[in-house]
């Protein structure tokens, strides 16, 4: 009798099953140690608060429309965001004063990056495009090229090490890495079932993209053709944002709708710890703003803090050292609306917040 495509096809997913939990049936023979032990080991006073110090510093008023993304220059001197008025505007952080606006063609931007010598930003949304204008010596923007491919809207973009490379990751479920010069892709990275939403470039040849697929997955760029080189799963939702651990060799953090923020070593190919309380995707209200979880995830210099913006308006801190699922402390009621942007300075000293409420907001 011969065997039904139906029949291979259910035979397949069995031994791809067979094979997943042989992986993680290794995986966990070889995993000697928790973070938590390991951070025993080291004596460390734990935190139990915010810094009497920090507060609100500066809040940066502008904008007319939601704010969906946000990015600091390299000195940390200066702030880049991006907004539904259509508009990109750079502020000076310390005086609050606005450098430079730029007005998109496209009012509905989702992503915005600054690349590290300042002189070049990117930005992108339900255009599909990615657009990137030249800011440095001059007190108006110049739009520089479009990057035209993606069949969805623009969820994120990072320059790629340089001004001369671009990586685009999109709601069409793939990633690009591109030759700003000529235009033109040099590799497309498909492998995600459904929306990504961000990009955390890890080292000069890889990068890591998170999607709504609930997974997480790592990219060497050399070998683009033959797929992901791993896949980190264990969220229960939508992940929103991943962020690599400063000071550490591989090790980054994701925060999901499902309420938890995870801890993850790209040496151990797994999870080493995780923080907040899981709630399952059939408990959660698909059509509540305050009701998404985590929304945005940025660590600290040290990397020994995470910190998650709430769909609530609060921003979540949690000591990775401590074991504790509790968070450390939390800033509460910091906006007025949903957190869509969390981000720590490059220099550490400042972290700056956007909101849905139209505002941003430094704190120290």
């Amino acid at each position: 009798m011969a065997v039904t495509l139906q029949q291979r096809l259910d035979a397949a997913k069995k031994e791809i099953a067979s094979l997943n939990a042989k992986i993680e049936n290794t995986l966990q023979s070889k995993s000697d140690g928790t973070l938590v032990a390991a951070a025993k080991e080291v004596t460390l006073a734990p935190i139990r608060g915010p810094p009497s110090k920090v507060k609100c510093r500066r809040t940066l008023k502008g904008h007319f429309g939601k704010i969906t993304a946000l990015d600091w220059s390299t000195d940390g001197t200066t702030v880049v965001s991006a907004s539904q008025d259509g508009n990109l505007l750079l502020w000076d952080a310390l005086t609050t004063s606005k450098k430079m606006d730029i007005r998109l063609k496209s009012a509905y931007v989702m992503s915005v990056c600054m690349d590290k010598s300042g002189q070049y930003v990117a930005a992108g949304g339900l255009d599909n495009a990615c657009s990137i204008y030249s800011v440095g010596g001059t007190d108006q923007a110049q739009l520089k090229t479009e990057l035209v491919s993606h069949e969805g809207y623009l969820a994120d973009c990072k320059f790629f090490h340089s001004p001369s490379k671009m990586l685009t990751a999109s709601a069409d479920a793939t990633a690009l890495l591109w030759d700003v010069e000529k235009g033109q892709i040099i590799d497309t990275f498909q492998e995600h079932k459904s929306n990504l939403t961000e990009i955390q470039l890890v080292e000069q040849d890889m990068y890591l993209s998170c999607s709504t697929d609930m997974t997480i997955k790592l990219w060497d760029v050399r070998c683009a053709k033959e797929g992901s080189v791993q896949t980190f799963t264990g969220h229960a939702g939508d992940v929103n944002g991943i962020t690599m651990l400063p000071n550490t060799e591989g090790a980054f953090s994701s925060c999901s709708e499902d309420g938890t923020a995870r801890i993850w070593d790209i040496r151990s190919y797994g999870e080493v710890a995780s923080f907040g309380q899981l709630v399952q995707q059939s408990e959660r209200d698909p059509f509540s703003d305050d009701d998404a979880g985590f929304t945005s995830i940025s660590a600290s210099y040290s990397g020994r803090l995470v910190f998650c913006g709430h769909s609530e308006g609060s921003v979540w801190c949690y000591d990775i050292f401590s074991g504790n699922k509790n968070p450390a402390y939390i800033l509460g009621n910091v906006h007025e609306e949903h957190i869509s942007c969390v981000k720590v300075s490059p220099v550490g000293e400042v972290l700056c917040t956007g909101s849905w409420d139209f505002n941003l907001k430094l704190f120290a």
